[in-house]
């Protein structure tokens, strides 16, 4: 019995220590994000119609509703197009759908309010699915796209389509992809099922990030790179053989599609942040590492921009636009720092392009031009966030309180304020600090975080100095003598001791201390 008790302590003593693992993943903004897609077998996957979800992270916070139709756009009774309206079909990813910005900050929506303004009668259709490669755009629009009696579809491809183009899955579902010839592939997309128990957590994913096999490719005289960095490469590496054929067929696919439903096609290759703001080239030259003269960020749209010549499909480059107005932005950057995708102001700029480039071409017919003359609409500002001064209010008359119960010899005049000052350096330390890690490149950011969470944590260690044996074998003692049920709370007690005991021992480390709470 004593045996069994002894394993059962063992397995609390780490199913515990998973447990803080996965709740620090989680705040690191590396859990599992909520998923808005269900299987498809002729697609892989699409968006499910009338769910909601909500993602987080640092840099944005987004809400997805999805309508009836699977499409993150207003309510539509069906998909006909109502009489006496010219329809725009943007196809495309997640930079479509609108990954990290709310519908008012996104492109597609922020174009049809301002055709909407200038006395326009147009409607745009928002097919962006997250995760899409071209060839399933392509796809989508052969199964969907008649039915929405498109005028104009835009295609906004981006780099990571290339790659993708020639494979058969995407994770862990499986995907259409085309020939050469513009046909599609005849296979059977078998349903990959509910995600694994390793996916649901965020510990499991890391562990299977580390652990499982990368598809990665070495250039020469470089290291081992993503394989979808192939598409940077200005002298094609062996796989862009196939990746550029096949992408040649969704595109041939798209445009023969287009032509029989007696719709224009246009396509706008989105690019790499790379592409456009220097910080984050030279955060690329140093994670690819070899002689910036063999590649090149731009290069994936150039790709693009010369397949569309060869087709005779129409096509536009937004990187001068997008460059042009870095400066112009109040921070810099039109990119998110952390993550890939456009903000607010990159979307505004793309729609920019976008509605000037159209006119200048002629792309609406005579009964569809301005008729009055609108400015890009601008969303209004969000509501002031008050939720750190809130909560600084609440601790600090809660903790006031406390002092003045606890140390009644005290004057009371004292407790506010010496709790205010520990309260303002440890709200500094965490407010402040992620705004600077904000300003450094987002392959620095992190790191240094870890590290200073190491190093913090290191210096706690350091501090208990002997109390560490006796902590151990206290430990060792209630695993020894089998008391599993009480491993939970005896690991609390000693974790939250051991900081209050170094805080209280060294006070200029003590703010920092208190920010791990």
């Amino acid at each position: 019995m004593k045996a069994i008790n002894v394993l059962l302590a063992l397995l609390v003593s780490l199913a515990v220590a998973a447990g803080v693992l996965e709740i620090g993943l989680r705040l690191l903004g590396m859990g599992p994000q909520p998923t808005i897609n269900k299987f498809d077998k002729d697609l892989g996957w699409v968006k499910t119609p009338n769910s909601v979800a909500h993602r987080k992270t640092g840099e944005y916070d987004v809400t997805f509703k999805i309508n009836s139709l699977g499409l993150r756009d207003d309510e539509m009774t069906s998909p006909a197009k109502p009489a006496g309206t010219f329809r725009v079909l943007a196809l495309g990813d997640s930079f479509v759908q609108g990954y990290t910005v709310e519908r008012e900050n996104l492109f597609a929506d922020i174009l049809e309010k301002w055709w909407q303004a200038e006395g326009r009668k147009v409607d745009v259709i928002n097919a962006g699915t997250e995760g899409y490669s071209t060839d399933q755009e392509v796809a989508w629009f052969q199964e969907h796209g008649r039915e929405y009696q498109p005028d104009l579809v835009l295609l906004f491809p981006y780099e990571n389509d290339l790659y993708w183009n020639a494979k058969t899955h995407y994770d862990r579902y499986p995907k259409p992809r085309f020939n050469p010839s513009g046909e599609a592939e005849m296979r059977v997309l078998q349903d990959p099922g509910p995600p694994s128990v390793v996916d649901r957590w965020a510990l499991g994913r890391f562990l299977k990030t580390v652990f499982s096999h990368h598809d990665l490719w070495s250039p020469a005289g470089g290291h081992p790179l993503p394989m979808e960095w192939v598409a940077y490469f200005r002298t094609d590496p062996e796989p862009m053989r196939e990746v550029k054929e096949r992408t040649h067929g969704a595109l041939l696919a798209l445009q023969k599609s287009c032509k029989d439903v007696g719709a224009a096609l246009c396509v706008v290759p989105i690019p790499n942040k790379a592409a456009i703001e220097p910080t984050a080239k030279k955060t690329l030259e140093n994670q690819v590492g070899v002689d910036t003269s063999s590649w090149s960020p731009d290069v994936p749209v150039e790709t693009f921009l010369a397949l569309c010549k060869d087709l005779g499909i129409p096509a536009i480059d937004p990187r001068d636009a997008l460059r042009a107005d870095v400066p112009k932005v109040r921070d810099g950057h039109l990119y998110y720092q952390k993550d890939w995708h456009l903000n607010a102001e990159g979307n505004r700029t793309l729609a920019r392009f976008v509605h000037d480039q159209l006119d200048t071409s002629g792309a609406f017919p005579a009964a569809f031009v301005a008729t009055r003359k609108a400015e890009l609409p601008i969303p209004p500002d969000a509501p002031p966030s008050y939720g750190p001064v809130k909560l600084f209010a609440f601790l600090w008359a809660l903790l006031s309180i406390g002092w003045i119960l606890t140390y009644r010899k005290d004057p009371a005049w004292q407790a506010p304020l010496k709790v205010a000052v520990m309260l303002g350096l440890v709200f500094t330390i965490a407010l402040g600090g992620g705004w600077l890690l904000g300003q450094l490149p987002a392959a620095w950011s992190s790191r240094i975080a870890v590290l200073f969470v190491l190093g913090l944590l290191g210096f706690i260690v350091w501090k208990l100095g002997r109390r560490i044996g006796t902590i151990i074998e206290l430990f060792i003692c209630f695993v020894g003598r089998g008391h599993w049920y009480l491993i939970p709370l005896v690991v609390v007690l000693l974790s939250v001791g051991s900081l209050l005991v170094v805080a209280a021992s060294s006070p200029l480390i003590a703010p920092f201390i208190y920010t791990l709470f």
